[in-house]
């Protein structure tokens, strides 16, 4: 039998209507009992919570922190995880822990709902009981088949550094539009063992992490002169346009002079959900290619500012920066 975290750190899912009608957290103790379904899967369910559970909106690296330290405590305790959090931030989450643990072998599979679980209606339930299945899978040799950090929404296992919230009012919350779903639940499990993450390292928590991250959107009309560059910033993530597109106008060039004078790192994610940044296709994006810049491919923007703040925590010079953030660490990229 399967033994399985479940780590409630906050959000929607965990709410329930309380005796007087009122949404009131939900006691994770007793969970088996509350969802009957749970009781017919072969797994025993080792129940934790954060202690102070929050909204997502209200999450911050310092609790990615605290619930990547419970999980390594965990480890050798449990077969794998089910992570129930908010979903505003839930792709963020999921960034920072597949980046924070190197040579997972264990899944941990986030999940949550547009509904909390104790509502007509509610997508809680099979949220909740189909991160567990695919938690508990295993391979003939007894190993877990997910090795990896996923997300788990409305019948897809995605994985956790490809995924961004889509839609705020739709069961099918999240999309992962560079990365096909790992897996598939329907009348059966479906896995696509192809698409799996595994990992050649050995099996690490590195929890470091530096938020002197700065990000600036492009739009038409942006006064670059105006601009301020932040000093502290260490990293900035450019969010251009299309396939990684700027203007070529003299206060942009001046601006990206300015921040690469300061020492900053300069990193080109495109505003786009889909596709990947391809730098110098078209002649109006000259600009950018006066400074040193990054390129972020197909990675999302959840998954480029986060990898920034872990690479920083983790104490890597500018130069290891700049060779460690185009490769492939967890997934997160193509290559």
């Amino acid at each position: 039998m399967r033994k399985i975290a479940l780590i409630y750190t906050g959000g929607t899912i965990g709410m329930r209507q309380n005796e007087r009608g009122k949404l009131a957290p939900m006691d994770f103790a007793s969970v088996a009992e509350k969802i009957p379904a749970l009781q017919l899967l072969p797994i025993e369910i080792l129940p934790v919570t954060l202690e102070n559970p929050i909204d997502s909106s209200e999450m911050v690296p310092q609790v990615w922190q605290e619930l990547a330290e419970v999980i390594d405590g965990l480890m050798d305790q449990v077969d794998g995880m089910v992570v129930l959090h908010g979903t505003d931030t839930m792709a963020y989450t999921a960034c920072a822990l597949s980046f924070m643990f190197e040579g997972l072998q264990k899944p941990i599979i986030i999940t949550g709902s547009q509904l909390p679980v104790g509502v007509l209606r509610t997508d809680a339930v099979e949220n909740i009981v189909s991160a567990f299945e695919f938690a508990a899978l295993t391979e003939e040799d007894g190993s877990a088949v997910i090795q990896e950090v996923a997300i788990y929404f409305e019948y897809e296992l995605l994985r956790g550094n490809r995924a961004y919230k889509r839609s705020s009012n739709e069961f099918n919350a999240f999309s992962s539009p560079n990365y096909p779903p790992l897996a598939s639940s329907g009348v059966r499990l479906s896995v696509n063992k192809e698409l799996l993450w595994r990992s050649k390292k050995t099996y690490a928590l590195k929890s470091g992490i530096d938020t002197s991250v700065g990000v600036v959107t492009l739009y038409p009309g942006l006064d670059f002169d105006q601009l301020p560059h932040l000093p502290h910033w260490r990293v900035l993530v450019l969010r251009t346009f299309g396939a990684g597109n700027a203007p070529k106008s003299p206060s942009f060039l001046e601006f990206l002079k300015r921040v690469e004078k300061n020492g900053t790192i300069i990193v080109n994610t495109s505003q786009c959900v889909s596709g990947s940044v391809l730098p110098g296709l078209y002649d109006s994006s000259s600009a950018l290619e006066e400074v040193k810049m990054l390129n972020a491919k197909d990675m999302t923007f959840e998954s480029a500012l986060v990898k920034s703040m872990v690479l920083l925590g983790q104490g890597n010079s500018v130069a290891d920066f700049h060779i460690k953030f185009p490769l492939s660490l967890a997934g997160e990229v193509s290559e």
